[in-house]
């Protein structure tokens, strides 16, 4: 049984952790048939603003798939802090684009990663600093993005909805959020390489929402229930935090970010 999003009480943590995502949205999420559509990828806070651009040699995976299979994506370009990318759409359906981008590290004083973790939802690795004796200790992590949209083209829904595209990470929509509306709950699966992942924090919310996102932890099998509460540009996201023993690092992250249309 999947659990319910539950509402999220520390609006000012709500901030923090949606100022350094990723995502992919095009222009409209419902879109015409046999066309050539435009999807940008925004760095920043999700909906709101693009703090820069990706680079495009910093992509390590970019791909697009529709009703039939995979679909030509154009060559990425810059376009202000955004970069963009030219979709081939066919026949009407539903059509996927996704990129991952090539891992990367950060370095963070122990004050800074305490916060992170607090405000991103990863009690867990927190508890564990706290029961080591290093919350004062700065750490050096390496982290890569992966990124989806979902579109829906003419009048025609396809069932390619639950077919996870092979990123490292990924949330799977387990109902075509285009036959659903508000009222609605979308079920959702986060899977790491390929594999279901309990308890991962989920984010969720849509453009132009007033109020503080919501929250909820997956189940034991990588599941977790979104309320549609309201029309619009949605987005569901999460990070998996791992400890590691390597010289120049002690963690690794892997993100996952997942926008769809709601009528």
């Amino acid at each position: 049984m999947t659990r319910k999003i539950l509402p999220l009480l520390l609006l000012a943590a709500a901030g923090w952790a949606l100022a350094h995502d990723q995502w992919i949205q095009p222009a409209e999420f419902y879109v015409d048939a046999n066309q050539t559509v435009t999807v940008r990828c925004g760095n920043g806070t999700i909906y709101v603003k693009s703090e820069n651009a990706v680079a495009p040699d910093r992509l390590a995976l970019l791909k697009a798939a529709g009703p039939e299979g995979e679909v030509a994506v154009g060559e990425p370009r810059i376009s202000g802090h955004f970069l963009e990318m030219d979709v081939e759409v066919g026949k009407a359906g539903n059509y996927w684009v996704a990129l991952a981008t090539k891992p990367r590290h950060i370095s963070l004083s122990g004050k800074d990663f305490n916060g992170y973790l607090e405000h991103d939802g990863l009690p867990h690795v927190l508890k564990a600093r706290e029961e080591e004796g290093i919350l004062d200790r700065a750490e050096t992590e390496e982290y890569s993005k992966y990124v989806k949209t979902y579109l829906r083209a003419g009048d025609a829904l396809s069932g390619n909805h639950d077919q996870p595209l092979g990123l490292k990470i990924e949330i799977v929509p387990l109902s075509n959020p285009y036959a659903l509306g508000v009222g609605d709950e979308l079920p959702v699966q986060v899977l790491l390489d390929g594999e279901p992942i309990e308890g991962f924090y989920l984010h969720a919310g849509y453009e132009g929402q007033e109020k503080e996102p919501v929250h909820v932890y997956t189940d034991g099998e990588g599941k977790a229930a979104v309320e549609l509460s309201a029309a619009g540009a949605w987005y569901v996201r999460g990070i998996h935090l791992v400890r590691v023993d390597k010289e120049d690092q002690s963690y690794e992250s892997y993100w996952a970010t997942l926008t769809f249309g709601v009528r």
